[in-house]
């Protein structure tokens, strides 16, 4: 099957991030990932300062990361969004009607909607901003692709949307429809290959926003930091407490983040650190630490297109070879068992079997029945795990599985990549490790969300899925179950999926992540405070609902 896009951002375009981070929303280059300790005064006012590992981009057209999603959701504004508790809400839509056959979805802009730029939106704007995504092909195309015939401005407030065929997670989809100004992104483009389009301002929006947010990117600093301010004009509502500015910073590296917080110029960490890095905040003064499901899944992903992947047998022995309860309990303290395929908050992730589980002899009798027994047990073959050096605890996840290996005779080599070498590596089946430990987050919380992500064809060599897989069998179950409206039955369809994908081994669930972040005490994060946590990756860190308290 053709590839209809792909969701890595290229090489060139990480070329272009280095070359324009001058010409962006401020700042100087600078050639470490580690955020500087002692220097960093707080701005005046209300602030939160957040550390995380940055992607390539902040454009919406473009982004899907962690870090990336926490930016845009503050930048830009989608027609509706979710609340913690997945609610969909009104975000530039006043409100909107559906078709008696589900088909036409038709939204009404709230007046008054401004642009950073202090322009106001229109509903040529988000059909603009449709139409640039999909002719780009990156970030959340894929939850698109194939579901939308058109999107279209009926007049200056009124959005038209109509789909190819009914599909019931479409409000959940539309969260992540962000809107861009068009003359500004017009007005920004430089040479590229969309035509009268040109690079349809790609390299314009890695460095600056075009939102309508709750926030405006004041400046930012390629590889440091993000500075974003709260935009007076903002459409929606601020708590009183809301922070004036939110710095979001590039670097995990556990002492220096560690230090920051001490010194009380960090409010918030990553959610990458290990166990004992958060033992360590929790015990600095004033500081918190709070465990949370966002639903968030931790995988061990196989190239089943691969010797020796492609066998079966070897997947099995591998997911044989993991101890789970030593997985949740010991090496990711606060993480949850899972017998899912995907995170057990998902509705509809019930599933009617049994995930493989801890049996040493059982990996061995699987190894001996796969074709390269021989090759395997002879240590001519070895099977590589890849872990992502910004997130030391998959380490962990690796070494067990080669310490495990190694007492059934079977040679297990464990690399460490770079975050921006494994979304390089995993674009083509013949760079794809073997296995690489991978965390994935759903883009809705229903079961579908995390089902297309790792199984659909259309995400095939992409760091989401690094299987491979290319079964037409498959993709056919994965569209009529998101085209199912009745949930019961759409549910039936899910577990029918899970049920396959456990069986053959697509890739092993092996632990559902419970998030973790430290805190300065003065700020309320609404995760905490309402007790639940959002399932769709960035909505967590809505600041305008954050809470900056006197000390």
């Amino acid at each position: 099957m053709k590839k209809m896009f792909k969701r890595v951002v290229t090489v060139a375009l990480a070329v272009m991030v280095l070359a324009l981070a001058m010409a962006g929303c401020g700042g100087t280059t600078t050639d470490t990932n580690t955020p500087p300790a002692g220097n960093n005064a707080a701005p005046a006012g209300k602030v939160i300062r957040m550390t995380t590992a940055f992607g390539d981009t902040f454009d919406p057209a473009s982004s899907m990361d962690s870090a990336s999603c926490e930016v845009i959701v503050n930048l830009y504004d989608s027609l509706v969004y979710p609340d913690l508790d997945g609610t969909i809400l009104n975000g530039v839509a006043a409100d909107y009607t559906i078709s008696e056959d589900g088909l036409v979805y038709t939204f009404t802009l709230k007046d008054g909607v401004k642009f950073h730029d202090g322009s106001d939106m229109t509903a040529q704007d988000v059909a603009f901003s449709y139409k640039r995504m999909m002719t780009i092909g990156q970030g959340y195309t894929y939850l698109f692709q194939g579901h939308i015939e058109s999107v279209e401005a009926a007049d200056d407030k009124t959005v038209v949307i109509t789909l190819t065929e009914t599909f019931a997670p479409i409000l959940n989809i539309l969260c992540r429809l962000y809107i861009v100004n068009e003359d500004v992104v017009m007005a920004n483009t430089a040479d590229g290959d969309y035509g009268e389009f040109g690079d349809y301002g790609t390299a314009y929006l890695t460095t600056n926003d075009a939102g309508s947010g709750a926030y405006y990117c004041e400046k930012y600093t390629i590889n440091d930091r993000i500075v974003m301010k709260k935009f007076d004009q903002y459409h929606g509502t601020f708590h009183e407490n809301a922070p004036e500015t939110v710095e979001i910073i590039n670097g995990t590296e556990a002492a220096t983040v560690r230090t920051m917080m001490a010194n009380n110029e960090l409010e918030i960490s990553d959610q990458w650190q290990t166990y004992e890095a958060y033992k360590a905040l929790g015990e600095l003064e004033g500081v918190e630490t709070v465990t949370y499901g966002a639903g968030q899944m931790v995988y061990l992903m196989m190239n089943t297109r691969v010797a020796p992947m492609d066998d079966v047998h070897v997947r099995k022995a591998i997911a044989y070879l993991i101890d789970y309860e030593q997985v949740y309990t010991t090496l990711f303290p606060g993480y949850l068992p899972t017998n899912n395929y995907v995170g057990a908050r998902l509705a509809g992730s019930d599933v009617s079997t049994e995930k493989i589980g801890y049996n040493m002899d059982k990996a061995l009798e699987e190894i001996k029945a796969s074709k390269y027994a021989d090759a395997l047990l002879n240590g001519e073959m070895a099977i590589n795990v890849a872990w992502v050096s910004e997130v030391p605890d998959e380490e962990k996840l690796a070494l067990l599985i080669q310490a495990s290996a190694s007492q059934i005779g079977l040679k297990v080599e464990v690399n460490k990549v770079a975050w921006a070498t494994q979304v390089q590596n995993t674009a083509s089946m013949e760079t794809t490790p073997h296995c690489n430990v991978c965390y994935v987050s759903p883009d809705y919380g229903e079961a579908g969300s995390l089902i297309y992500q790792r199984l659909s064809m259309d995400t095939t060599g992409t760091w989401q899925q690094t299987e491979w897989l290319e079964s037409e069998e498959l993709n056919a179950k994965i569209s009529k179950a998101l085209a199912t409206l009745d949930t019961e039955e759409r549910y039936a369809l899910y577990d029918e999926i899970q049920c396959e994908a456990l069986d053959n081994v697509y890739g092993i669930p092996v632990t559902e992540q419970g998030e973790v972040r430290a805190y300065a005490d003065h700020v309320v994060i609404p995760a905490v405070e309402r007790g639940e946590a959002s399932t769709t990756l960035g909505y967590n860190f809505l600041f305008k609902d954050f809470q900056v308290l006197d000390k």
